[in-house]
């Protein structure tokens, strides 16, 4: 029995009171303030990242790649947050290319790194990143690179690597895992889980999903004051 780290590319950052909780956390708000940092020091845009993030729906969803950039700050602070009271599984789930907070969390590059080489910072799409299985690249549309999903397992070492893997849809990949790797729980860093339905239909293994703010005690109140839609979407 494993566990597996996720990172939902699928974010419930779509919803205002939902972004507008998610810059409540304080670990959010650290990485929001060191992003805005760099990003002042280096773009030839102005931004205010937490009024971004915080903006009407039609705004914050009008910038495909400052609501990439947006999203992988969050999943960032979140991830701060989670690794306070969890240590990284075995195996960590996620997008490899482009505005990537999973190679953040395996230490292939750093929070600096991650934001300098952002698509939203450069005004470039991201390089094109070759599949673990072959030569595969995905194509830009609209300037954005189409989200590229990797699984990386610890080895004995301690040292994560990527796994070879012939699916290209998240769920598969986690549907992979738990019929193939014996994984039974999944943590999300979200917010939001959007894949729990989903991973049921396709495996017929029982696996436990867990949202990383539902896991939090302190992120109780986090919920509690959405619209009843916004929830239904989210969970």
């Amino acid at each position: 029995m494993r566990d597996a780290l996720v990172f939902n590319g699928a974010s419930n950052l779509d919803f205002q009171d939902i972004r507008t909780n998610v810059i409540r956390i304080p670990e959010v708000v650290m990485r929001i303030r060191e992003a805005q940092q760099i990003w002042d020091s280096l773009a030839t845009t102005s931004l205010d990242l937490a009024n971004f993030i915080a903006s009407e729906d039609s705004v914050f969803l009008g910038h495909i790649k400052l609501k990439a950039f947006a999203t992988a700050v969050v999943q960032v602070g979140l991830l701060d947050r989670y690794l306070k009271s969890n240590k990284l599984p075995e195996y960590v789930v996620g997008t490899i290319n482009g505005d990537s907070p999973l190679l953040v969390a395996l230490g292939k590059i750093t929070f600096q790194e991650m934001v300098e080489q952002s698509s939203a910072v450069t005004g470039v799409a991201g390089r094109p990143v070759p599949a673990a299985s072959g030569g595969f690249e995905l194509p830009v549309l609209a300037g954005v690179q189409l989200c590229e999903y990797g699984i990386f397992r610890r080895n004995e070492k301690g040292d994560f690597h990527r796994q070879n893997s012939d699916s290209r849809e998240i769920e598969r990949m986690l549907v992979e895992l738990a019929e193939e790797n014996d994984v039974t729980k999944l943590a999300l860093i979200g917010p939001g889980n959007t894949i729990s339905k989903r991973i049921q239909d396709l495996t017929s293994r029982e696996i436990q999903v867990l949202e990383s703010i539902d896991m939090d005690p302190m992120l109780s109140w986090f919920w509690s004051n959405l619209r009843a839609d916004r929830l239904a979407v989210a969970n």
